[in-house]
């Protein structure tokens, strides 16, 4: 039930994390692939030929969005997760976030409408460079092809998906340009009556490589695994960390060698003792020391380091801009997608409720 509870928590997590990224100017990679990286768990289950009866959720316009609309959605977007839960329990958790997807099927379609009627034209060389930064953002392990399977494609189809994507996402911005940035005075206004907020503490962002040894390896296998990062680090010392990234991506154990081994930022006590010791002594740019840990050997490289303390307001002064930026944004979007609804023919079946409470946690 504790992993339910999680999994529950997590996509819901994901769903607005995707919805937020609709009414920012990020790159569509981060709409496709968003939640993929929300869990550490990416390997891939096989596909289940499990047959359940399709229902209509709601119509737009006449079109229909149906329980396998909703489904097809949810794997896309968060197919590692989805698929790693025993068969009851992803149908409880898929039933749990179907009406919230539901609703956000039905901005889209609402959206993608509008898209075409303003004559939204995704060029070819748009759609080849998005699909090479989606094949780009895979696991080392994933093929694209199984891909595409997990999450209920075929290229064909999956093209006329981000191709959709694509159109959204260039009208949702054209919309949002009369959304004004924050002025100086409000960015100031914002800083001094949220001054706590901007205490912070020691922390690093770094990237990692990890040769992952197995509990029980025994002395050949170590100093397999040690030779080979050793020769790794010698390849990184003489390139200065220039491409550290892709050899991360082609030799490292760790789910976040998909992206480049960046860990992102983190503070004391966040990591193992080890990696924590080395992460914070070292130098910005640098090729660590080997370091092992309970998992394994690791390369470390410090890309940034944040000493603790109240921050002025030139240092946080872009964070600012977005904390003010992002509700008008989101606040615009609303009411533009409120205006098309108010336009449109939309029904809704009985299931579309509001989302039910997360389910308490309970002893096993």
């Amino acid at each position: 039930m504790r992993r339910f509870r999680t999994l529950i928590i997590n996509l819901r997590l994901c769903l607005t994390t995707t919805k937020t990224l609709m009414f920012k100017p990020q790159t569509i990679i981060h709409l496709i692939l968003s939640a993929f990286f929300c869990s550490s768990l990416v390997s891939f289950s096989e596909e289940k030929n499990e047959k359940a009866k399709v229902v209509e959720l709601a119509t737009v316009n006449g079109n229909k969005i149906t329980s396998a609309d909703v489904e097809k959605a949810i794997r896309m977007r968060y197919g590692p997760q989805v698929d790693q839960m025993p068969a009851e329990q992803r149908a409880a958790a898929i039933k749990q976030v179907t009406p919230q997807m539901a609703e956000e099927l039905i901005s889209r379609a609402l959206l993608l409408k509008d898209a075409k009627d303003a004559k939204i034209v995704i060029a070819d060389d748009e759609l080849q460079k998005t699909l090479t930064q989606v094949k780009g953002s895979l696991p080392p392990n994933i093929k694209f092809e199984d891909y595409l399977k997990t999450i209920g494609h075929d290229t064909k189809s999956f093209e006329s998906e981000v191709t959709d994507e694509l159109s959204i996402s260039k009208h949702v911005q054209k919309i949002l340009e009369t959304v004004k940035p924050p002025t100086e005075a409000e960015a100031k206004e914002y800083f001094e009556k949220n001054k706590d907020s901007f205490n912070s503490k020691e922390s690093v962002k770094a990237s990692h490589i990890l040769l992952k040894l197995d509990p029980g390896s025994d002395d050949k296998k170590k100093k397999e695994k040690l030779d080979s990062i050793e020769k790794l680090r010698k390849q990184l010392v003489t390139s200065k960390g220039k491409d550290f990234g892709a050899v991360a991506k082609e030799n490292s154990d760790c789910p976040s060698s998909a992206k480049g081994g960046d860990l992102g930022q983190f503070g004391r006590g966040q990591m193992v003792p080890e990696f924590e010791k080395a992460a914070f002594t070292q130098e910005v740019g640098a090729i660590g020391d080997i370091v092992e840990t309970q998992f394994g050997y690791h390369l470390i490289m410090v890309t940034d380091k944040t000493k603790g303390g109240q921050k002025t307001f030139e240092d946080v002064k872009e964070e600012i801009n977005s904390r003010i930026d992002g509700p008008k944004r989101e606040s615009t979007m609303k009411d533009y997608i409120a205006g098309l609804e108010s336009k449109a023919k939309i029904t809704r079946s009985p299931a579309l409720a509001k989302p039910q409470a997360t389910p308490p946690e309970t002893k096993e």
